[in-house]
Protein backbone atom coordinates (compact mmCIF):
# COMPACT_ATOMS: atom_id res chain seq x y z
CA UNK A 1 0.00 0.00 0.00
CA UNK A 2 1.04 3.39 -0.93
CA UNK A 3 2.65 5.57 2.20
CA UNK A 4 2.79 9.33 2.76
CA UNK A 5 6.39 9.42 4.20
CA UNK A 6 8.19 12.49 5.44
CA UNK A 7 12.27 12.55 5.87
CA UNK A 8 13.37 15.13 7.90
CA UNK A 9 17.51 16.09 7.47
CA UNK A 10 20.22 14.33 6.84
CA UNK A 11 23.56 13.25 8.76
CA UNK A 12 26.81 12.37 7.49
CA UNK A 13 25.97 8.87 7.06
CA UNK A 14 23.10 10.00 4.74
CA UNK A 15 20.18 7.98 6.78
CA UNK A 16 17.66 10.83 5.58
CA UNK A 17 18.70 10.37 1.51
CA UNK A 18 18.89 6.19 2.23
CA UNK A 19 15.41 6.01 3.44
CA UNK A 20 13.64 9.08 0.82
CA UNK A 21 15.15 7.32 -1.97
CA UNK A 22 14.68 3.51 -1.02
CA UNK A 23 11.06 3.90 0.04
CA UNK A 24 11.00 6.15 -2.94
CA UNK A 25 11.99 3.58 -5.45
CA UNK A 26 9.19 0.74 -3.40
CA UNK A 27 6.63 2.70 -4.38
CA UNK A 28 5.53 5.36 -1.99
CA UNK A 29 5.46 9.42 -1.56
CA UNK A 30 7.98 11.10 0.04
CA UNK A 31 8.29 14.33 1.10
CA UNK A 32 12.09 15.38 1.96
CA UNK A 33 12.96 18.32 3.96
CA UNK A 34 16.54 19.32 4.95
CA UNK A 35 17.30 21.76 8.29
CA UNK A 36 16.93 25.43 6.72
CA UNK A 37 20.43 26.22 7.34
CA UNK A 38 21.69 23.24 5.47
CA UNK A 39 19.37 23.88 2.40
CA UNK A 40 22.88 23.84 0.58
CA UNK A 41 23.01 20.06 1.05
CA UNK A 42 19.70 19.66 -0.99
CA UNK A 43 20.69 21.12 -4.29
CA UNK A 44 21.90 18.06 -5.94
CA UNK A 45 19.16 16.71 -4.95
CA UNK A 46 16.69 19.55 -6.42
CA UNK A 47 18.68 19.06 -9.63
CA UNK A 48 17.90 15.75 -9.92
CA UNK A 49 14.33 16.07 -8.81
CA UNK A 50 15.68 13.17 -6.72
CA UNK A 51 18.06 10.41 -6.30
CA UNK A 52 20.49 8.32 -8.63
CA UNK A 53 20.98 4.61 -6.35
CA UNK A 54 23.45 2.57 -7.80
CA UNK A 55 25.09 -0.34 -6.05
CA UNK A 56 23.81 -3.20 -4.72
CA UNK A 57 19.95 -3.36 -5.04
CA UNK A 58 19.97 -6.08 -2.22
CA UNK A 59 20.72 -3.07 0.85
CA UNK A 60 17.76 -1.87 -0.39
CA UNK A 61 14.18 -2.75 1.19
CA UNK A 62 12.82 -1.72 -2.19
CA UNK A 63 14.79 -3.98 -3.90
CA UNK A 64 16.04 -1.53 -6.72
CA UNK A 65 18.19 0.88 -7.83
CA UNK A 66 17.67 3.49 -10.73
CA UNK A 67 16.36 6.69 -10.50
CA UNK A 68 14.11 7.53 -7.23
CA UNK A 69 11.67 10.68 -7.70
CA UNK A 70 10.95 12.69 -4.47
CA UNK A 71 7.23 14.29 -4.38
CA UNK A 72 8.79 17.56 -2.83
CA UNK A 73 12.33 18.60 -1.67
CA UNK A 74 12.09 21.59 0.57
CA UNK A 75 13.34 23.06 3.72
CA UNK A 76 9.85 23.82 4.59
CA UNK A 77 9.39 21.10 7.79
CA UNK A 78 5.75 22.22 7.99
CA UNK A 79 4.78 21.17 4.43
CA UNK A 80 7.08 18.27 4.06
CA UNK A 81 5.46 16.54 7.48
CA UNK A 82 1.85 17.88 6.57
CA UNK A 83 -0.69 14.47 6.45
CA UNK A 84 2.30 12.30 6.89
CA UNK A 85 1.61 9.07 8.14
CA UNK A 86 5.35 8.09 9.25
CA UNK A 87 8.19 11.07 9.78
CA UNK A 88 11.77 9.68 9.67
CA UNK A 89 14.29 12.02 11.58
CA UNK A 90 17.69 11.95 11.09
CA UNK A 91 19.79 14.18 13.05
CA UNK A 92 23.28 13.99 14.80
CA UNK A 93 22.65 13.18 18.59
CA UNK A 94 23.75 16.09 20.15
CA UNK A 95 21.24 18.33 18.21
CA UNK A 96 18.84 16.04 18.69
CA UNK A 97 16.55 18.28 21.19
CA UNK A 98 17.08 21.33 19.45
CA UNK A 99 16.27 19.77 16.16
CA UNK A 100 13.05 18.32 17.45
CA UNK A 101 12.13 21.62 18.83
CA UNK A 102 11.63 22.85 14.93
CA UNK A 103 9.85 19.79 14.10
CA UNK A 104 7.59 19.72 17.24
CA UNK A 105 5.21 22.63 16.23
CA UNK A 106 4.61 21.06 12.83
CA UNK A 107 3.56 17.35 14.04
CA UNK A 108 -0.03 15.61 13.87
CA UNK A 109 -1.78 13.90 16.10
CA UNK A 110 -1.57 10.11 15.57
CA UNK A 111 1.76 10.12 13.57
CA UNK A 112 4.89 8.15 14.00
CA UNK A 113 8.22 9.61 14.56
CA UNK A 114 10.80 7.35 13.63
CA UNK A 115 14.35 8.86 15.04
CA UNK A 116 16.63 6.85 12.94
CA UNK A 117 19.90 7.12 14.91
CA UNK A 118 22.66 4.54 16.39
CA UNK A 119 20.61 4.58 20.06
CA UNK A 120 21.58 8.19 21.93
CA UNK A 121 18.22 7.06 23.38
CA UNK A 122 16.14 9.60 21.51
CA UNK A 123 12.45 8.52 22.72
CA UNK A 124 13.30 9.09 25.91
CA UNK A 125 14.88 12.31 25.67
CA UNK A 126 12.07 13.63 23.29
CA UNK A 127 9.07 12.44 25.20
CA UNK A 128 8.90 14.95 27.53
CA UNK A 129 9.03 17.60 25.01
CA UNK A 130 6.08 15.98 23.50
CA UNK A 131 4.32 16.36 26.98
CA UNK A 132 5.43 19.50 27.29
CA UNK A 133 3.64 20.94 23.92
CA UNK A 134 0.63 19.10 24.65
CA UNK A 135 1.42 16.17 21.62
CA UNK A 136 0.96 13.24 23.70
CA UNK A 137 -0.91 11.64 20.68
CA UNK A 138 2.33 11.45 18.57
CA UNK A 139 4.59 8.40 18.95
CA UNK A 140 8.30 8.55 19.04
CA UNK A 141 9.82 5.08 17.62
CA UNK A 142 13.79 3.87 17.54
CA UNK A 143 16.04 1.50 16.40
CA UNK A 144 19.12 -0.09 17.54
CA UNK A 145 20.69 0.97 14.73
CA UNK A 146 19.31 3.13 11.27
CA UNK A 147 17.41 0.95 8.64
CA UNK A 148 20.11 2.06 6.70
CA UNK A 149 22.45 4.10 5.56
CA UNK A 150 24.89 5.06 2.48
CA UNK A 151 27.48 6.85 0.65
CA UNK A 152 26.43 9.99 -1.52
CA UNK A 153 27.49 12.49 -3.93
CA UNK A 154 26.28 14.45 -6.47
CA UNK A 155 22.99 13.14 -6.43
CA UNK A 156 24.40 9.75 -6.49
CA UNK A 157 23.17 7.53 -3.48
CA UNK A 158 24.97 3.79 -3.35
CA UNK A 159 23.52 2.08 0.09
CA UNK A 160 25.71 0.64 2.48
CA UNK A 161 23.45 -2.00 4.27
CA UNK A 162 19.91 -2.59 5.07
CA UNK A 163 19.82 -3.79 8.85
CA UNK A 164 17.25 -6.52 8.57
CA UNK A 165 15.27 -7.68 11.49
CA UNK A 166 16.11 -4.72 13.14
CA UNK A 167 14.68 -4.29 16.59
CA UNK A 168 12.30 -1.09 17.32
CA UNK A 169 10.64 0.08 19.75
CA UNK A 170 7.55 2.79 20.59
CA UNK A 171 7.45 5.16 23.84
CA UNK A 172 5.63 3.89 25.97
CA UNK A 173 5.81 -0.09 25.24
CA UNK A 174 2.37 -0.09 24.87
CA UNK A 175 2.20 1.63 21.61
CA UNK A 176 4.33 -0.65 19.73
CA UNK A 177 2.40 -2.35 18.12
CA UNK A 178 0.53 0.22 16.45
CA UNK A 179 3.69 1.69 15.76
CA UNK A 180 5.35 -1.00 14.60
CA UNK A 181 2.26 -1.69 12.01
CA UNK A 182 3.01 1.51 10.32
CA UNK A 183 6.53 1.05 10.06
CA UNK A 184 6.15 -2.48 8.84
CA UNK A 185 4.52 -1.52 5.94
CA UNK A 186 7.36 1.01 4.78
CA UNK A 187 10.50 -1.67 6.57
CA UNK A 188 8.81 -4.94 6.28
CA UNK A 189 11.77 -6.91 8.19
CA UNK A 190 11.72 -4.28 11.46
CA UNK A 191 10.41 -6.25 14.40
CA UNK A 192 9.36 -5.37 17.92
CA UNK A 193 12.19 -4.82 20.93
CA UNK A 194 10.84 -5.77 24.25
CA UNK A 195 11.01 -1.24 24.39
CA UNK A 196 13.25 1.48 24.50
CA UNK A 197 15.48 0.00 27.42
CA UNK A 198 15.99 -2.52 24.66
CA UNK A 199 17.01 -0.56 21.91
CA UNK A 200 19.34 1.21 24.16
CA UNK A 201 21.11 -1.12 25.91
CA UNK A 202 21.55 -2.83 22.21
CA UNK A 203 23.05 0.75 20.76
CA UNK A 204 25.47 -0.58 17.92
CA UNK A 205 27.79 2.39 17.75
CA UNK A 206 28.46 1.75 21.88
CA UNK A 207 28.83 -2.04 21.45
CA UNK A 208 31.57 -2.03 18.47
CA UNK A 209 33.25 1.36 18.45
CA UNK A 210 35.15 2.08 22.43
CA UNK A 211 37.76 -1.25 21.63
CA UNK A 212 39.02 -0.73 18.01
CA UNK A 213 39.81 2.86 18.55
CA UNK A 214 41.05 2.89 21.89
CA UNK A 215 43.50 -0.06 21.30
CA UNK A 216 44.40 1.86 17.96
CA UNK A 217 45.21 5.42 19.08
CA UNK A 218 49.06 5.74 18.27
CA UNK A 219 48.12 3.97 15.16
CA UNK A 220 45.54 6.93 13.94
CA UNK A 221 47.82 9.55 15.75
CA UNK A 222 50.32 8.40 13.19
CA UNK A 223 48.13 8.30 10.30
CA UNK A 224 46.86 11.51 10.88
CA UNK A 225 50.15 13.45 11.51
CA UNK A 226 50.95 11.82 7.81
CA UNK A 227 47.86 12.90 6.12
CA UNK A 228 46.63 8.85 5.51
CA UNK A 229 43.20 7.30 6.54
CA UNK A 230 42.18 4.57 8.50
CA UNK A 231 40.80 1.15 8.23
CA UNK A 232 38.73 1.31 11.22
CA UNK A 233 36.90 -2.42 10.75
CA UNK A 234 39.86 -3.50 8.46
CA UNK A 235 43.57 -3.47 9.75
CA UNK A 236 41.98 -1.59 13.11
CA UNK A 237 40.43 -5.20 14.05
CA UNK A 238 42.59 -7.08 15.71
CA UNK A 239 42.31 -9.85 18.06
CA UNK A 240 42.64 -8.21 20.80
CA UNK A 241 39.96 -5.16 20.38
CA UNK A 242 38.08 -8.35 19.67
CA UNK A 243 38.56 -9.78 23.43
CA UNK A 244 38.01 -6.47 24.86
CA UNK A 245 34.78 -5.51 22.54
CA UNK A 246 33.92 -9.22 23.94
CA UNK A 247 34.90 -8.24 27.86
CA UNK A 248 33.10 -4.83 27.41
CA UNK A 249 29.81 -6.63 26.10
CA UNK A 250 29.64 -8.91 29.09
CA UNK A 251 28.76 -6.29 31.38
CA UNK A 252 25.79 -5.72 29.68
CA UNK A 253 24.27 -8.59 30.21
CA UNK A 254 23.28 -8.70 34.29
CA UNK A 255 21.95 -5.09 33.50
CA UNK A 256 19.71 -6.80 30.98
CA UNK A 257 18.61 -9.24 33.29
CA UNK A 258 18.07 -6.52 35.70
CA UNK A 259 15.48 -4.34 33.56
CA UNK A 260 13.92 -7.39 32.01
CA UNK A 261 15.32 -7.49 28.34
CA UNK A 262 17.29 -9.60 26.34
CA UNK A 263 20.92 -9.70 25.81
CA UNK A 264 22.50 -10.47 22.76
CA UNK A 265 25.69 -10.82 22.10
CA UNK A 266 27.62 -8.23 20.05
CA UNK A 267 28.98 -11.04 17.73
CA UNK A 268 25.39 -12.13 17.67
CA UNK A 269 24.49 -8.78 16.89
CA UNK A 270 26.81 -8.42 13.60
CA UNK A 271 25.79 -12.20 12.51
CA UNK A 272 22.18 -11.16 12.39
CA UNK A 273 22.06 -7.81 11.19
CA UNK A 274 24.82 -8.44 8.37
CA UNK A 275 25.00 -12.20 7.78
CA UNK A 276 28.86 -12.53 8.64
CA UNK A 277 30.39 -15.58 9.80
CA UNK A 278 32.67 -16.33 13.01
CA UNK A 279 33.27 -17.66 16.27
CA UNK A 280 34.53 -14.60 17.94
CA UNK A 281 33.53 -10.29 17.25
CA UNK A 282 37.11 -10.27 15.60
CA UNK A 283 35.98 -12.92 13.44
CA UNK A 284 32.56 -11.44 12.96
CA UNK A 285 33.80 -7.96 11.84
CA UNK A 286 36.56 -9.78 9.55
CA UNK A 287 34.11 -11.87 7.56
CA UNK A 288 31.43 -8.98 7.60
CA UNK A 289 30.87 -7.70 4.15
CA UNK A 290 29.22 -4.18 5.23
CA UNK A 291 32.20 -3.57 7.12
CA UNK A 292 34.36 -4.65 4.30
CA UNK A 293 32.37 -2.62 2.22
CA UNK A 294 33.11 0.22 3.99
CA UNK A 295 36.31 3.06 2.53
CA UNK A 296 38.88 4.00 4.79
CA UNK A 297 38.01 7.09 7.06
CA UNK A 298 39.97 9.94 7.61
CA UNK A 299 42.29 8.86 10.91
CA UNK A 300 40.66 11.45 13.27
CA UNK A 301 37.36 10.07 13.30
CA UNK A 302 37.72 8.02 16.24
CA UNK A 303 37.54 11.45 18.03
CA UNK A 304 34.17 12.46 16.20
CA UNK A 305 32.54 8.79 16.81
CA UNK A 306 33.97 8.60 20.44
CA UNK A 307 32.49 11.97 21.35
CA UNK A 308 29.12 10.91 20.67
CA UNK A 309 29.12 7.62 21.82
CA UNK A 310 30.50 8.14 25.39
CA UNK A 311 28.00 10.61 26.47
CA UNK A 312 24.82 9.63 24.59
CA UNK A 313 25.26 5.80 25.19
CA UNK A 314 28.25 4.73 27.36
CA UNK A 315 27.43 7.75 30.35
CA UNK A 316 23.54 6.42 30.87
CA UNK A 317 24.35 2.85 30.54
CA UNK A 318 26.62 3.31 33.46
CA UNK A 319 24.09 5.34 35.20
CA UNK A 320 21.21 2.61 34.78
CA UNK A 321 23.18 -0.14 35.57
CA UNK A 322 24.68 1.71 38.83
CA UNK A 323 20.71 2.29 39.98
CA UNK A 324 20.10 -1.36 39.15
CA UNK A 325 23.38 -1.89 41.58
CA UNK A 326 25.59 -3.31 38.76
CA UNK A 327 29.28 -2.70 38.21
CA UNK A 328 30.60 -1.86 35.08
CA UNK A 329 33.91 -1.25 35.22
CA UNK A 330 34.84 -1.05 31.56
CA UNK A 331 32.09 0.99 30.44
CA UNK A 332 33.08 3.31 33.17
CA UNK A 333 36.82 2.92 32.22
CA UNK A 334 35.80 3.85 28.55
CA UNK A 335 34.10 7.04 29.64
CA UNK A 336 37.07 8.17 32.08
CA UNK A 337 39.65 7.35 29.34
CA UNK A 338 37.75 9.05 26.45
CA UNK A 339 37.19 12.00 28.73
CA UNK A 340 40.54 12.26 29.52
CA UNK A 341 41.73 11.86 25.71
CA UNK A 342 39.42 14.44 24.48
CA UNK A 343 39.47 16.94 27.31
CA UNK A 344 36.37 16.76 28.03
CA UNK A 345 34.18 15.66 31.16
CA UNK A 346 31.46 13.28 29.85
CA UNK A 347 30.71 11.81 32.97
CA UNK A 348 28.64 15.08 33.71
CA UNK A 349 27.98 16.81 30.38
CA UNK A 350 26.78 13.64 29.22
CA UNK A 351 22.97 12.03 29.10
CA UNK A 352 21.88 11.98 32.97
CA UNK A 353 19.00 10.11 34.16
CA UNK A 354 17.07 13.45 34.40
CA UNK A 355 17.35 14.42 30.61
CA UNK A 356 15.89 10.96 30.83
CA UNK A 357 13.33 11.34 32.71
CA UNK A 358 14.22 9.00 34.76
CA UNK A 359 15.23 11.11 38.15
CA UNK A 360 14.29 9.62 41.52
CA UNK A 361 13.24 6.38 39.95
CA UNK A 362 13.98 2.87 40.98
CA UNK A 363 14.15 -0.15 38.72
CA UNK A 364 10.97 -0.85 38.70
CA UNK A 365 9.81 2.97 38.00
CA UNK A 366 12.18 2.94 35.01
CA UNK A 367 10.26 -0.28 33.63
CA UNK A 368 6.88 0.88 34.47
CA UNK A 369 7.64 4.33 32.40
CA UNK A 370 9.04 2.71 29.55
CA UNK A 371 6.17 0.53 29.53
CA UNK A 372 3.40 2.44 29.99
CA UNK A 373 4.59 5.97 30.13
CA UNK A 374 3.48 6.62 33.76
CA UNK A 375 6.12 8.99 35.39
CA UNK A 376 7.98 8.10 38.67
CA UNK A 377 6.16 9.54 41.67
Amino acid sequence: MRAKVAVVGNSDLNIGFAVAADLSLAGHEIRLAQWPELAAALEPVRLRGGFVVTGDANEMVSGRTGAATIKAITTDISDAVRGAEVIFVDAPLAELEARFRLLLPHLEAGQIVHVNTHGGWPALRLAPLLRESGQDAVTITEGAAPTIAAGFEHGVLVPHALRRDLAVAAFPASRTDRALSALHSLYPTVVAARNVLQTGFEAMNMLVHPAIALLNIGSFDRAEQGGERASFYGDCNTVHTGILAEAQDAERAPVCAAFGVRFRTLRDHIVHYYGAKGESVHEAIRNCGFYRRLPPVPAATWRKWLAADVPWAHVPFVALAELAGVDTPLHRAIIAFVSALLEQDFQHSGLTLARLGLSGCDVRDVCRYVDEGMLCA
